[in-house]
């Protein structure tokens, strides 16, 4: 059985591009934003991990990662943050928050893959 993976990102391309990736692995489910994921999750879809982009209208990745790492029942759930923001006062405040691990936009597909095995394979 596949690991599912659930996708937050307000630009549906890039979540296509993601799905494109990684849907040959994993079990892809998206988001438009961090609203619109806990949603998901409180409809009972359990990811093995969410990959979020940082930057969203509504709630974004840090507020996202914020409420699945508070949350008693999504906490164990990985989140890695994808953001074309390279500041090191933000990365450090992302993993304060609890988040996973960061990828700097644009990626290398190999690199995010192997990233993600580290946490669900």
């Amino acid at each position: 059985m596949k690991k599912k993976i659930l996708l937050v990102d307000d630009k549906g391309e890039f979540r296509t591009i993601l799905q494109i990736i990684l849907n040959s692995e994993y079990e892809i489910k998206t988001a438009s934003n961090g609203l619109e994921a806990m949603g998901v999750l409180q409809n009972g879809y359990f990811p093995d991990l969410v990959i979020s982009d940082l930057m969203m209208p509504v709630v974004n990745g840090l507020e996202l990662a914020q409420q699945i790492n508070s949350s008693d029942i999504y906490k164990h759930i990985p989140v890695i943050i994808l953001s074309s923001i390279n500041e090191s006062n933000k990365k450090v405040e992302l993993f304060n928050s609890g988040v996973a691990d960061y990828i700097e936009k644009p990626f290398n597909p190999e690199e995010l893959k192997l990233r993600i095995q580290r946490f669900i394979n």
